[in-house]
């Protein structure tokens, strides 16, 4: 049986005196000054620590490798914590579809835009969800879809705005967004629309009951997952016309080790659509 191994690109981060030490003073068993060595070794072993981790290589246990996979924390009923167990809709549907070929994945919650910025720089193997864009299309492997969201607006129960036709009917309004989500590219780029960023649904639907901004958007699921969370039920509503009703998507980098990663995971997904096992997963979740 292959023992469990973890191999890494090189840490380009570490310092130049880290390197200094590890070459000039030959810290390890091909030491030239070993009583350096012995001094330094406290202080290289702290370098080490605190320079940022690259993205792993494949790691293996036995049959099984493993991947670190970036996404929102606190992102419910998709991926959120429960009594220490990451769990979710988005998480059950890729833990099956991962398992399925043999891999297991190490999940890593995180603020969303600190998920999408450690994936950019190589920490991540992949990172979802993702809303699609032909810029994230040209940019990334996308596999899925994992499900489709319907996006929505939702305001307080009080507000005279009942609908919108066109986008423009917003222009006179604060809407509140999760800071780095793409929600539609015309709404995305639309400029006479004020936004308001949070961290999340959860500080959004907080400053809609303030009276901070006047309409939120974002999934249906999420936004009546955290109106029941907050007790806030009888104090917003959903404006009926959705935004957009779209796929989400993971990624993974537009390297080699991507792509073989990322077509594996996509026929393990293709298979559990054809099979049904999607839409029942999402059905336990819905219902």
């Amino acid at each position: 049986m292959k023992r469990f191994t973890t191999v890494c690109r090189p840490l380009a981060s570490v310092t130049r005196l880290g390197r200094f030490l590890l070459v000039r003073c030959g810290i390890g068993r091909h030491a030239k000054r070993p009583w350096i060595a012995k001094a330094a070794a406290p202080l290289v072993a702290t370098l080490l620590i605190a320079a940022p981790v690259g993205r792993a290589e494949t790691v293996t246990e036995g049959w099984r490798e493993t991947w670190a996979v970036g996404s929102m924390a606190g992102f419910a009923p998709y991926n959120h914590t429960v009594d220490g167990t990451y769990t979710g809709l988005d998480v059950e549907i890729l833990n099956e579809a991962a398992q399925s070929i043999n891999v297991a994945l190490n999940h890593r919650p995180l603020p969303w835009n600190r998920a999408l910025l450690d994936f950019e720089m190589g920490n991540l193997d992949a990172v979802f969800q993702l809303a699609p864009s032909p810029e994230r299309f040209k940019r990334f492997h996308m596999v899925g879809p994992l499900r489709t969201t319907r996006t929505v607006f939702m305001t307080r129960i009080d507000s005279s705005l009942q609908d919108f036709a066109e986008l423009d009917e917003l222009s006179d309004l604060v809407v509140g967004i999760v800071a780095g989500f793409s929600y539609e590219d015309s709404f995305d780029t639309d400029e006479s629309i004020l936004k308001e960023p949070s961290e999340d649904d959860f500080t959004n639907m907080r400053k809609l009951l303030l009276g901070r901004v006047d309409v939120i958007v974002g999934g249906y699921a999420s936004l009546a997952y955290v109106a029941r969370a907050l007790e806030a039920e009888d104090q917003v509503r959903f404006l009926p016309t959705p935004l957009v009703e779209q796929a989400r998507y993971i990624a993974f980098p537009r390297d080699q080790r991507g792509a073989a990663q990322a077509e594996r995971l996509q026929k393990a997904l293709d298979a559990m659509h054809g099979s049904g096992r999607v839409a029942s997963i999402v059905e336990g979740y819905v219902n």
